[in-house]
Formats: structure tokens, sequence, C-alpha cells
């Protein structure tokens, strides 16, 4: 039952999108009754979340390959494959700029990011420890300097995410995170 619920999630999000998608047609689709998602999800936001969590390759931290670029080639095709979700590019178009109302459409965005960036920081942190990277190098600036040429590229210009792309992607945050003094995390602000 879980399982059709999550599928029938995602081939919904993929066909209609966040905000028009219906907890009624997901059960129909399912085959189940609507009171049976309501009594597992609190709501449309917590069932998309859970779906799309569900459907992640990142849910478990990335191989450890040995390699920073092996293991940021890996992150970056995991990315490729998310985006190429049904529903997902679709969620995040949907979204649009960022703004200080937290609706349900972020709730879900926030819920996802969260447990993907919290797992996918582990590939800078580990090469720290090997000392592929300075000391000082921020994990989380380098998260976001890898992932968001991929999200510009697919959502905004609506172009391919083809190997040369994630490789060259690959190539220019690691050599820019080779520059100390520019990695280091930022001091909170007072």
């Amino acid at each position: 039952m879980g399982q059709a619920v999550i599928d029938a999630t995602i081939a919904e999000l993929g066909e209609c999108g966040y905000r028009a998608l219906r907890i009624e047609a997901v059960a129909e689709r399912a085959g189940v009754n609507k009171t049976t998602i309501y009594r597992r999800w609190r709501d449309k936001a917590g069932l998309v979340s859970t779906a799309l969590i569900e459907r992640q390759s990142e849910v478990a931290p990335p191989p450890d390959t040995g390699s920073l670029r092996e293991d940021l080639l890996a992150h970056l095709r995991d990315i490729r494959e998310v985006l190429h979700q049904p529903g997902v590019a679709r969620l995040m178009q949907e979204v649009g700029q960022r703004t200080a109302v937290k609706d349900d459409v972020r709730e879900v965005l926030d819920t996802i990011w969260s447990v993907r960036l919290e797992l996918s920081r582990t590939i800078f942190v580990r090469a720290v420890e090997r000392g592929e990277l300075p000391a000082g190098a921020d994990p989380d600036f380098l998260l976001q300097a890898t992932s968001g040429p991929l999200y510009f590229r697919l959502l905004m210009l609506g172009r391919d995410l083809d190997d040369d792309f994630l490789e060259k992607t690959a190539d220019f945050v690691i050599n820019g995170a080779r520059i100390p003094e520019r990695l280091s995390p930022e001091p909170p602000s007072s």
C-alpha cells in the first residue's frame, strides 16, 4: 500500500505538478481510500516530501570512491538522475524565487534539501580528511557551487546535463576549491 501511494504521488506530480496535485487523484491511482493517505500523511506537502525523499538516490551517504573527483562525479550524476525524475523539475519551476513566505511547496523543498545537503556535504568533508582539499574548505559552499550549475543549465536554459558538462563542473569546483583563502566558512553575522 505504501509503495503504491508513493508511486501514484510521483506519477501525479509528473503529470499535473504540485499545485494541481490532489490527494483524491493519488488515492484513486494507488487504489486506496483518501482517508488511508490522510491517516499516514498529514497533508499534501508531507506526502510529496516523503515520495520525493524515498525516490532520491542520495538518501544514503554518497559512496566513498577514495577520490574527490570520482565522488563528485557520482554526486553530479545522482543530481542529474533526480532532476530527470517525473515532477522534480516541474516542482522546482513552480516554486520560483525564494521569498519570506513559507508555503507548502517551499516546505516540501526545504525538507528535501535538508536531507540532501547534510548527506552530500560528506563528499567535501572526506576530501579534506584525505588531504585533497585545504583544511579550511567550506563543504556547504562547495556543495552549492557544485550543484548550482546543474540546476541553472537544466531549469533556466533547458539544456542537457551531459557527461562532458558534469566533468567540467567537477573539475572547475575542485580547482577553485584548492585556493585556501577563498574557502573558509563565512563568519556568523552579528
